[in-house]
């Protein structure tokens, strides 16, 4: 657990001042605590029984030192209302401080993940469970206040106040100080007895709520297949019986753990106990006790037992807390997994920076494939030329999508290369290469937002009048001036409000407007029909020919009347180019291209 912290470190050193600011603000509650007791004193051996005040209880209640029972009784009690107004507010300031601290870090801590999240490759997002990885961004990664509380926050506080407490015991009666000693490593072989069994009960646990919650997010993506297939019950029952294993694991770990605090209760009960016997047979024998050789009195017995009630109490609470934080170590562990992997692990940037613009995108023996053990593309070669529009044809699973995420360097090639006039673009930086890069790929997610504000994606600075020719471009010109709000209608969530061929042309216009250099394109036309498709085509050579020396489109389609529209052609099947520099598709013969 303690490494943890180590792991955590990076979030929790920008507020290490705060920290040390924390821990000597409590050094004052020793202070505090002594008035308590000597009050105490006052109250029982004083007010109570006659006896005479020392001259530090007189200095301290501002009385003679021979002052009357009732005027003692006065001064005692302003001075511990004005002790006990005091150390509320001080109290409460420090709750408020030590909470600051704690959403300071969490929220470092939070914002960082999301980063990484983002930075992971798509390889990687394509493996995890979008459920399970919203589940650690929120629900794993609440747990990081309660780790930072328990290991550093509690112990700042804690530690203190024992150690003057255990001071003042050894003084005054070392008995109940060995009492207090005693009950330490008690309660540290009780954590370490029962750590391995809660973590692993825990983990169990998470990963169950985290399976339910994957689910959960899978059917309501999916919902109108659900609603389609009429397949509502059998989710419901799958959720049932995912929901259930989690309630059966939370159930054995809590359960678990209510005996880990039935013990280490019982523990601090007995201690407690004990405390009152050793106390009660020095008053009933009377004489003195401690190093300080102080006179036993009721007074001293008294407060010297709350003293272990305190102390004990707050060791009971640390120790309550070991066992929970199980729980959160659990939750911090599958976070700091995720923050543990490597941004882009599928690609690493380069150093150069890419020119402004090029003249040719060229593949060059390129071969590739998601599982080594099953190629996708085999010793493809083609080039992409400034002021043309490329077509990649072929039929679905020929490999055209993937020439596309090639380029955008989702993935690297597992051989050959690819060459933005001459240089290999592995070498370029990541983030410079993707900057001349406007993309729209098959599905295009659009958010719950504007028109406005889903085009200008990737241009937020866009004025309306580029926001509406990239949507003319597109071919949504007329449908966008139907809408009574125009540019500023929302969309519902993930665009649903649109059709199938809407969305994809809005994510069209999305691309278009970015106005980088090289535009890549899979299926722009897939749902379109023949009139809107020709639309977009002619949208696609009006934005080529208003800088043909700087802009070329690449596209990915498999329909014939899409690609005989391009520039430049290239077919392939089963990962192969197999022709190329056609101007149409099937229709006439094409020149085969060897992939040697």
């Amino acid at each position: 657990m303690f490494r943890l912290v180590a792991r955590a470190w990076p979030f929790i050193r920008p507020y290490r001042r705060h920290l040390v600011y924390l821990f000597l603000l409590t050094l004052p509650a020793l202070i505090g605590s002594l008035v308590g007791l000597t009050l105490v004193r006052v109250f029982f051996d004083v007010i109570g029984h006659g006896g005479a005040l020392k001259p530090a209880e007189a200095w301290m209640l501002r009385v003679p030192l021979h002052a009357n029972r009732r005027i003692v009784l006065i001064h005692a009690c302003v001075v511990g209302g004005v002790v006990a107004v005091v150390g509320l507010v001080a109290v409460g300031f420090l709750l408020g401080y030590a909470v600051w601290i704690l959403q300071r870090i969490s929220n470092l801590f939070r914002v960082n993940l999301y980063t990484r999240m983002q930075e992971l490759s798509v390889r990687f997002h394509s493996e995890e469970k979008i459920g399970d990885a919203i589940f650690r961004m929120f629900q794993d990664s609440a747990a990081i206040p309660n780790v930072i509380d328990g290991l550093i926050v509690q112990p700042l506080i804690f530690f203190p106040v024992a150690l003057g407490s255990i001071l003042y015991l050894l003084w005054f009666d070392y008995r109940l100080a060995l009492i207090v000693i005693l009950l330490m490593p008690a309660n540290l072989v009780l954590g370490w007895l029962y750590a391995n069994s809660l973590r692993a009960a825990f983990i169990g646990e998470r990963e169950a709520t985290a399976l339910a919650t994957t689910r959960i997010e899978e059917t309501l993506a999916s919902i109108r297949t659900v609603k389609a297939f009429g397949t509502e019950a059998r989710e419901a029952e799958n959720y049932g019986r995912d929901n259930w294993d989690a309630f059966i694991a939370g159930r054995r770990a809590r359960l678990m753990l209510a005996r880990y605090r039935v013990i280490t209760n019982t523990v601090r009960g007995l201690a407690y106990v004990a405390a009152m016997y050793v106390g009660a047979t020095e008053v009933l024998r009377g004489g003195t006790a401690g190093l300080g050789h102080v006179a036993v009195s009721l007074g001293l017995f008294q407060g010297s037992v709350s003293l272990v009630s305190s102390v004990t109490k707050r060791a009971r609470n640390i120790t309550d807390q070991w066992g929970s934080m199980q729980d959160v170590v659990v939750a911090i562990s599958r976070v700091l997994e995720m923050l543990g992997q490597t941004p882009e692990q599928s690609v690493a940037s380069g150093h150069a920076m890419p020119p402004k613009s090029a003249a040719a995108i060229t593949f060059e023996d390129v071969s590739f494939g998601y599982d080594p053990r099953t190629p996708v593309l085999a010793g493809v070669n083609l080039e992409a030329r400034v002021g043309e529009i490329t077509a990649i044809a072929g039929p679905s699973g020929s490999g055209k999508s993937t020439i596309i995420s090639l380029i955008v360097r989702f993935f690297d090639p597992s051989a050959g290369r690819i060459l933005l006039d001459g240089e290999s673009i592995a070498g370029f930086d990541l983030a410079a290469w993707r900057g001349m890069l406007s993309v729209a790929l098959q599905e295009n997610p659009l958010f719950t937002a504007t028109i406005r504000d889903n085009v200008a994606y990737g241009r937020p600075n866009a004025s309306s009048a580029e926001v509406a020719e990239a949507i003319h471009r597109a071919g949504l010109g007329d449908f966008v001036r139907m809408l009574p709000a125009g540019l500023d209608t929302m969309l519902g969530e993930k665009g649903s409000k649109l059709s199938t061929g809407q969305a994809q042309r809005l994510g069209l216009a999305r691309a278009l407007l970015r106005n980088a250099p090289i535009l890549l394109l899979d299926e722009p036309t897939s749902s379109l029909d023949v009139a809107t498709e020709e639309a977009v085509m002619n949208g696609l050579r009006e934005w080529v020919n208003a800088a043909p020396d700087s802009r070329m489109v690449i596209l990915a389609t498999h329909r014939r009347t899409t690609a005989s529209r391009a520039d430049r052609i290239y077919q392939l099947a089963a990962g192969r180019l197999v022709a190329a520099n056609g101007s149409a598709l099937d229709d006439v013969p094409i020149r085969e291209v060897s992939n040697a």
